[in-house]
């Protein structure tokens, strides 16, 4: 096992980082929020809703780029400069610089702004897709500064383009890859396993987490494979079908609760109760009955 020790805690790893939100528009996950500190080493945000963030978890912080709008219709990926940046419907601009900016002010770590590559996507885009987020990451790395751990984002559509881009990441001297658009491949659990090897293979100095990744059947795999950490919000989703079949607020913390447990016993091989760990959760469970 690697423990990083950050300005806000510990993490060892591997490790399983939850995605949650800040603002208004989730509001299950503000009620999962105490919870996650003892279940978690870090929080994943996206950029987007850290820019919402009013009051600052007291525990390691994820902040990724926000490139998943990158996927979203009406959005456009322009170049500005040395650097590539996205353009939302709603005229919103996302930029390595402003993405960096938050970053230093608020996470343990953060990662480069990037563009997906989606399966099927035409060669010639999805080589200035990954070019422009190769661009992206040695422009932040260059202006990075402070303790907080810089991944370069990672953009990819077969091994080859994988090693091409760890390998430029590792020469560089990023401190950890993080492995982008492999939700869109997630039926493809094979690919998503060459991938990591790959980086792995091109860049053994480096801590590896993938994007998005929640799978308690796909995390020992990609951990002997060569990943050291993921994240997902998919234990909140556990929480919306609880409450949307009409069960209570209640049954959805349980579900949520419990699957986030779940994934960690995973993770670390823990033998240990779920009662132990979270000293209400017996009361959590009464009242989801």
């Amino acid at each position: 096992m690697n423990t990083v020790m950050t300005h806000h805690g510990e993490i060892t790893f591997p490790a399983f980082f939850p995605v949650t939100t800040f603002g208004v528009k989730y509001s299950l996950d503000r009620l999962v929020h105490p919870y996650l500190r003892r279940l978690s080493p870090c929080l994943m945000v996206s950029y987007h809703y850290a820019l919402q963030m009013q009051d600052r978890p007291n525990m390691p912080l994820f902040i990724d780029s926000g490139g998943f709008a990158s996927l979203f219709d009406g959005t456009e990926i322009l170049e500005q400069g040395e650097c590539g940046c996205i353009k939302t419907r709603d005229s919103e601009t996302i930029t390595p610089d402003d993405v960096l900016a938050l970053q230093e002010e608020y996470a343990d770590i953060g990662a480069t702004l990037d563009f997906i590559i989606t399966p099927g996507m035409d060669l010639s885009e999805a080589r200035r897709r990954q070019e422009m987020t190769i661009r992206n990451a040695l422009y932040a790395l260059n202006r990075h500064s402070g303790d907080m751990m810089l991944y370069g984002s990672l953009q990819c559509w077969d091994t080859a383009s994988a090693t091409l881009c760890a390998e430029t990441y590792a020469e560089a001297g990023f401190q950890g890859i993080a492995i982008g658009g492999m939700v869109p491949r997630a039926k493809d659990p094979a690919y998503i396993e060459a991938i990591v090897r790959a980086v792995r293979c091109a860049a053994p100095h480096c801590l590896i987490h993938v994007f998005g990744i929640g799978s308690e059947k796909l995390i020992p795999t990609l951990i002997r494979a060569g990943a050291d950490s993921f994240d997902s919000s998919s234990y909140v989703r556990s929480a919306v079908d609880a409450r949307d079949k009409g069960s209570g607020i209640h049954s959805g913390i349980y579900a949520a609760v419990r699957n986030l447990y779940e994934v960690n016993q995973v993770m670390n091989g823990s033998e240990v109760g779920i009662e132990q760990e979270i000293p209400n959760y017996s009361l959590i469970a009464q009242k989801a009955e």
